[in-house]
């Protein structure tokens, strides 16, 4: 009787079927909850951006240095004063900004929608697998995964950025020139796409490198000129610079510099409690010491990425996605939505794992994504997101082997 409950529950649980459903499940949740979203304060603020970029460029960023200057953080999303984004991002949403301000913020977050099935598919196809249960699984894990949904909810536009990222790596094969054409594109809009010329084939990565390089130069200065001399270099010396240097205690933010400022470094963080926010403090306090471990774990990233992709034998999907990845774990300060660059490589090891049986590098992915699952703010430590990921990272690193030798 055992043994014939567990060929019955083998067969359900082996049905395509089964997973397309809660596949299907998943991807309601997003089209619904976003469409419900009352306000898109991300959406917002690219609106503002791109009618100041059609209106009066060379003092575009004016509000944002003012905000810079007296608080030292990025202002909450919503207002110009929170546009600290480069030119590149202003011109893409251009368009936009002829619309009235409520229509464009729709259109606009549909356009990122778009963007990401675009992406997903993209990706799909480059892995070409026949499993029959590949393809399911990975509609509901990129369904589950909540940066994706955040992205689309706040009508971010980490989904365009995955679109080139996606892009170039599907046509790195047999058109690397474009493919750095669209890695370039991608790293006009944020700079961390570029990292993925980690992952080429060796007979492809120096023409890449050079084309995603040449467009990233090209694509900034250009959209640059309508600022002048003058409102390029005010954006160097009075935005991009101190909003890197901005630590926002917002709970939401959960980069890997805050997992160790705020653990070992002292640094407060806002909590939510009753109607309200409390300062939350570690009692140890070793902020050089903090600093430190940050800025060693970006090279340890760097380098695990590319001893990664070396030891897949340059696999260009694998060691790309790696690349791409950096773009979470790096920056200084990390909103929910901004862990989406790790979706591509997620989506990669569910497939493998799949494909080659490794069920118990799945079980330790599964766990590992149920960090994700609740909002930062909502956890009693916001940096569980930070674990989560640095853990998806280091896994998909150490699986390397399973990508050895594939094709794709």
């Amino acid at each position: 009787m055992i043994d014939g409950l567990k060929r019955a529950a083998a067969d359900v649980f082996t049905r395509p079927a089964l997973w397309w459903a809660i596949a299907v499940v998943f991807w309601i949740r997003v089209g619904v909850l976003t469409v419900l979203t009352p306000r898109r304060a991300d959406a917002e603020g690219m609106w503002e951006g791109a009618r100041a970029y059609l209106q009066f460029p060379s003092h575009m960023y004016d509000s944002a240095a003012e905000y810079l200057a007296r608080l030292h953080i990025i202002a909450p999303p919503g207002g110009l004063e929170a546009f600290v984004s480069p030119p590149a991002v202003a011109a893409l949403a251009a368009p936009i900004a002829l619309l009235p301000k409520p229509i464009g913020v729709q259109v606009w977050t549909a356009i990122d929608a778009i963007a990401l099935v675009l992406a997903l598919l993209l990706l799909y196809r480059t892995i070409g697998s026949g499993h029959r249960l590949a393809q399911p699984f990975f509609w509901l894990v990129a369904g589950y995964f909540p940066p994706l949904f955040a992205d689309v909810l706040a009508g971010q536009r980490g989904c365009v950025l995955l679109a080139g990222a996606m892009a170039s790596i599907w046509l790195e094969r047999n058109r690397a020139s474009l493919a750095g054409v669209a890695g370039g594109l991608a790293a006009s809009l944020k700079y961390y796409p570029a990292a993925m010329v980690i992952g080429p084939r060796p007979e492809n990565r120096i023409r890449y490198a050079v084309v995603l390089g040449a467009v990233l130069v090209l694509v900034t200065v250009v959209t640059f000129v309508p600022l002048g001399v003058g409102g390029t270099l005010f954006y160097y010396q009075h935005v991009l610079i101190p909003s890197l240097a901005s630590h926002n205690p917002d709970c939401a933010y959960d980069s890997v510099r805050t997992l160790f400022m705020r653990t070992i470094g002292g640094e407060p963080y806002a909590q939510p409690a009753g109607d309200g926010y409390v300062m939350v403090s570690s009692p140890v306090h070793l902020p050089g010491f903090a600093l430190l471990l940050s800025y060693a774990s970006a090279l340890f990233f760097a380098a695990g990425a590319a001893w990664g992709a070396w030891r897949s034998g340059w696999n260009p999907a694998y060691g790309m996605s790696l690349g791409f990845a950096l773009g979470a774990l790096i920056p200084n300060e990390v909103w929910p939505y901004q862990w989406l660059p790790l979706l591509p490589l997620v989506l990669l090891l569910v497939v493998r794992g799949i494909e080659r049986r490794r069920y118990k590098t799945l079980a330790v992915l599964g766990v590992f994504l149920l960090g994700f699952y609740r909002a930062p703010c909502d956890l009693l430590f916001p940096n569980l997101w930070t674990i989560a990921g640095v853990a998806v990272f280091v896994l998909a690193v150490w699986e390397n082997r399973i990508f050895r030798n594939e094709t794709f």
